[in-house]
């Protein structure tokens, strides 16, 4: 493998896990390639593709020194990152999917705010979303925005704090990482098929000696119906919920460190909405040996949130009262 090292400053890996994703490469690829400061290292794990994809990225890594393409069996996202990650040398790592694409001055800002303060351990920012459109059809929406801005220490009081501000994203793609906060927590993704990042970004918020947030949007997220996050419609993706917050407690234990029921509940509040909306949404029958911990669950979130206590309870009039929501936010008057 070989790497750029043509500055000063840290070096930068980025990992980008790979999976029947040829049409969107070349977006992806020509944003990391043209940054007007590089990552010395662009690793690219194919996941088993069947698309042409292998074939794709293999010519592109013979023209680009820095660019190496790594093969596994199809094993999930996790996998490939882990992979990525124990081939990686960088002072820093990044984890970018295969159909998205980031901004060219990604990593020279990054590099800017790491020569002011080199202590940082997490360099956090905000993303568009768009939908899978030509470049001139589309339209960027914010999303996952950083509402704080600045140097901030790890640990719960900031988390609490991020979480106010809806600040603190559970997707590993909106943060630069040191190595050094990786090996020191020795933790890894979860081979789980929905929310494996968040447990991940969980400890890092916790952990991280230095962290800082920027308001600026460097990632660009499309949006997929056909992506594994939105097309899961079975109990997986409630289950996998339950492995997540697990493992956050686990770390939690490991740390030494108090389960803060507040914490993690509001850490994981959306996610939590999101399992009973799951539910009642595809109409999902609940495994026996899941039901007590979904009783819980349920409780839990209907208590704190009236709206999803309407959900729960009474579905039929929830889906009718959205429906007449959105046909009269029609005839709003424009502002």
């Amino acid at each position: 493998m070989t790497m750029l090292t043509s500055r000063d400053g840290p070096t930068v890996s980025v990992i980008v896990p790979n999976w029947n994703c040829k049409p969107w490469l070349a977006e992806a690829m020509t944003s990391l390639l043209r940054q007007s400061s590089p990552p010395e290292e662009i690793i690219v794990i194919d996941d088993g593709s069947t698309d042409g994809s292998v074939e794709w990225l293999t010519d592109l890594a013979a023209r680009h020194p820095h660019v190496t393409l790594l093969r596994n069996e199809r094993s999930g996202v996790s996998a490939a990152r882990m992979k990525g990650l124990a081939a990686a040398s960088g002072d820093y790592i990044y984890f970018m999917d295969a159909d998205d694409f980031v901004s060219t001055e990604l990593f020279a800002d990054f590099r800017r705010v790491k020569a002011r303060h080199s202590g940082i351990e997490l360099f956090c920012f905000g993303a568009k979303m768009f939908f899978d459109l030509p470049a001139y059809q589309r339209e960027y929406q914010l999303i996952h925005q950083r509402h704080i801005s600045g140097l901030l220490s790890g640990g719960s009081d900031t988390l609490m704090k991020l979480m106010k501000s809806q600040s603190a994203h559970r997707v590993v793609w909106s943060s630069i990482i040191s190595r050094e906060l990786i090996n020191r927590l020795s933790i890894g993704f979860l081979s789980i098929q929905n929310h494996e990042d968040a447990p991940y970004m969980f400890a890092l918020y916790m952990q991280a000696n230095q962290i800082y947030l920027t308001s600026q949007s460097y990632y660009y997220k499309r949006f997929l119906l056909s992506s594994l996050s939105q097309s899961t419609r079975d109990f997986s993706w409630i289950e996998n919920y339950f492995i997540a917050r697990e493992s956050s407690e686990t770390f939690l234990k490991n740390q030494g460190l108090e389960i803060d029921e507040e914490l993690l509940d509001d850490y994981y509040q959306t996610i939590m909405q999101g399992c009973l909306s799951q539910i009642r949404k595809n109409t999902m029958q609940i495994p026996a040996v899941w039901r007590a911990p979904v009783e819980r669950l349920v409780r839990k979130v209907t208590q704190q949130n009236p709206r999803m206590k309407l959900l729960w309870y009474c579905p039929t009039l929830f889906v009718g009262l959205q429906a007449c929501r959105n046909r009269l936010s029609r005839y709003s008057p424009k502002r």
